[in-house]
């Protein structure tokens, strides 16, 4: 089957020139209020940036170890390796007096 001639894709031109992008403001429906909030900025105001909280460091565990670590963490759902050896630590760090 032969495609028509004319029935194909328009041109640049084509779609340039087309009235319909010429019947709408595209500002129409911006806000204009100067007490308007940026939800971006609300968000980053209410929640502290991760890295601002956590700083993520590359360790090396003996098999041992890191076989009790994934064993234990698995019920803790997604971030349990890092919530169990964080709060090991930090135990560990408050019994000595450092933290």
């Amino acid at each position: 089957m032969a495609r028509q001639k004319g029935k194909g894709l328009s041109g640049f031109a084509g779609v340039a020139n087309s009235p319909l992008l010429h019947t709408q403001d595209v500002n129409s429906n911006v806000n204009d209020s100067a007490n308007s909030i940026d939800p971006l900025e609300k968000l980053q105001a209410e929640i502290p940036a991760k890295e601002l909280t956590t700083v993520m460091k590359g360790i090396y565990f003996d098999s041992e170890v890191w076989d009790v670590i994934e064993e234990q963490s698995q019920r803790l759902g997604r971030g349990g390796k890092s919530k169990l050896v964080n709060e090991i630590v930090k135990n560990y760090l408050q019994q000595k007096g450092l933290l």
